[in-house]
């Protein structure tokens, strides 16, 4: 069986956490334009690469082209819709996920990326534990 390749593009707690959890699974690179969050990878052995993800020529060193799956995490929301674009439509990537912190930016991607959206998460959470509380 051979492994997946997977491209994270955000380095920050998420991505780090992420890349940690994926790379015994998959073969991961880790994209960030900030030397300094790749130096903080702490226990992260994988590929790492510093660049900005919306240069083409960037991803396609990363691998872009035999790509599984990309993460992107980064603190944009801007970028990360652009990237789930450029992943799905150009690349054709078969598995992309984002993270959004304005949840309402979802029906900017297509129906096949997968969206994170830290508030949702938080609220559905919240609205859990209140309706426990109420029983």
């Amino acid at each position: 069986m051979s492994s997946s390749n997977t491209i994270i593009i955000g380095a920050g707690r998420l991505g780090s956490t992420i890349a940690r959890a994926l790379q015994k699974l998959s073969n991961v690179i880790v994209l960030d334009r900030d030397k300094e969050k790749i130096d903080r990878l702490g226990e992260y052995s994988g590929f790492v690469e510093v660049g900005d993800a919306t240069d083409c020529s960037i991803l396609e060193k990363c691998g872009i082209a035999s790509a599984d799956r990309v993460i992107a995490v980064t603190d944009d929301d801007n970028i990360n819709v652009f990237l789930a674009d450029l992943c799905t439509h150009h690349y054709n990537v078969p598995d992309v996920t984002i993270r959004l912190k304005d949840s309402r930016k979802r029906i900017l991607v297509d129906e096949r990326v997968s969206c994170i959206c830290p508030f949702d998460l938080s609220l559905d959470w919240f609205n859990h534990r209140k309706n426990e509380v109420k029983e």
